[in-house]
Order: C-alpha cells, then structure tokens, then sequence
C-alpha cells in the first residue's frame, strides 16, 4: 500500500472538491448558464488552497458536476468573488480555457485580493453557492511565494543523485536534460530559473508528464536565456517515500513550478496544471 504523504492532500481536495458540489446549491434549481454551462456545475480547484498569499494569484480550476470533472467547456468563463459577509469584492472576472490534454482542461483566473480571510467565487450562470477559496497569512505558509527569493537547495543531478533512483522518471524520450546543475548552482548563473518538482510517472492527476513536456519545449525555444530544473518527487518507483527536495519546499501536491527572475526573486508559481500557451505567456515576460 502507498504511504500517506502531505502529498495527498490536493488529490484529497480535487476528488472531494467535485463530489461535494452534490451539496452545494443543490436546492436552487437547475437552468442554463449563459456562460454555456449547467446551473449545476460549480468551479473545482486544481490549486492548494492553503498556500494562497494576499495579491494577485494564479487560481487554475477545472468545471465539476456532483460526479466528476469535465473534460471540456466554455473558451471564457466570468465569475465574481464575494467576502465572508457576501460582499462584492471583485464584480467580474474572467478566465480563457487552457487544455493541457484532450482529456484534462483548465480556465486560470487571476484575482487580487489583498486581505487575509475566506472568499468564495461564484462562475455566472454557475453553481450560486460557488466554491470556497482562502487568502492566507503569510507566515502561516511554509512553501515559496511569489516575492519572496527561491530558497536554493542541492538538487539531485546525473552525477550525484543523492539517492533518487530514477532520477527523472519521464515517461517517454529518456531523462529530461533539466538534471545537470543543482538548484543551488542555477541561481547563481544570474539567469532567470524555472524549478519544477514534479513526477511524470506517478501523477495523481495525469498533469506531472505533460507539464514537463512543456517546459523541455520551453526551454528548446528560449535556449539559454533560462535555466531549467527538475526535481522528482519520490525517492523511487515505489513512490512511498517523498524526496528532500518536497521536503524542503513543504509542497502538498504536484506538480509544482517557479519562475524566479535573474535575481532569484520568484516572479509567479504554478500549481496543479498548466498548458503551454500559459507557460509561454508567462516565460515570455520572465524573459523580456
């Protein structure tokens, strides 16, 4: 049996995050959305919930029904976010649909929100209950945040592993190329660094193999004006023990990804799921 990690607990929150919508807003009734999507269906995060800080966020979420997530939906979808009073804080928002596989699609929402506290987002012509999300104190959250400077830390490489067998476990093409250098050494290049910890082979989710896929592409396109590294997850293909470099970020899901400029001062983080437009988007600014 897998041992259970801090690793569990997006899958925890995706799996009970769409089969709790059977109790939201059950009462309500149905329709259609002017958006293109049930009254029924309510947005699903692909993202820790608990490592939200106050600013601006990337909040990737999938559409749920009370069974399921979709595989498909609306190209934009507009939501507004209420405070704990129900008060109007952000009246319209919108989100364009990113498809990572022809199964697994996304629509990453951007809300600034500056004041600690809970929050829910309701998408239009959505569920009307919507889904809960938090901002948090920043000193309650151990993983690195956007503004804060990329700890660094001695990633397993080729030649000197540390004990992680295999030491990228891509699942097609061999291991990726992002295992030369350590983390430690790549912030000291004084390049922007792109750090990815994630486990194409043992994914929950199926977006661990696609987002490195996507990166490689990246990083063939913009050569070296980027510094790219991956970590695994797990020590090895039992997947029952996280490596130290989960460890030392504190992460609570994969994949997990930072942009850090020339300085290494993390310029965004992606979490769950990305696609290519969106990491381009956002290499391309990393880069300009």
């Amino acid at each position: 049996m897998r041992a259970v990690t801090s690793l569990d607990r997006r899958s925890f929150l995706l799996a009970s995050g769409a089969l709790a919508l059977a109790a939201c807003g059950s009462s309500k009734g149905g329709g259609s959305s002017t958006a293109g999507v049930a009254a029924t269906t309510a947005l699903v995060p692909r993202f820790a919930l608990e490592m939200v800080t106050p600013g601006t966020s990337r909040m990737p979420f999938s559409l749920g029904t009370s069974s399921a997530l979709l595989s498909d939906g609306p190209k934009t979808l507009t939501a507004k976010v209420v405070d704990a009073s129900n008060k109007v804080v952000i009246p319209s928002i919108s989100a364009n649909q990113r498809r990572v596989t022809d199964g697994i699609v996304y629509w990453d929402f951007h809300p600034t929100l500056d004041t600690v506290g809970q929050y829910t987002i309701i998408l239009d012509g959505g569920n009307p209950d919507g889904t809960a999300i938090s901002v948090n104190d920043p000193k309650t959250v151990p993983i690195p945040y956007p503004g804060q400077q990329l700890p660094p830390f001695v990633t397993p490489t080729t030649k000197a592993t540390g004990g992680v067998n295999p030491i990228c476990t891509r699942l097609v093409g061999g291991p990726c190329p992002f295992h030369d250098i350590t983390l430690t050494d790549a912030l000291a290049s004084g390049k922007p660094v792109v750090y990815l910890i994630g486990t194409p082979a043992h994914c929950q989710f199926g977006t661990c193999a696609p987002g490195l896929e996507f990166l490689i592409n990246s990083a063939e396109r913009l050569g070296d004006k980027i510094v790219p590294i991956h970590a695994e997850v797990y020590t090895d293909d039992t997947a029952t023990v996280t490596t130290p470099a989960v460890d030392a970020y504190h992460i609570t899901g994969e994949p997990d990804l930072w942009l850090a400029d020339k300085t290494g001062k993390i310029v965004t983080r992606f979490d769950g799921a990305w696609d290519q437009t969106e990491l381009d988007e956002a290499l391309n600014a990393l880069v300009a």
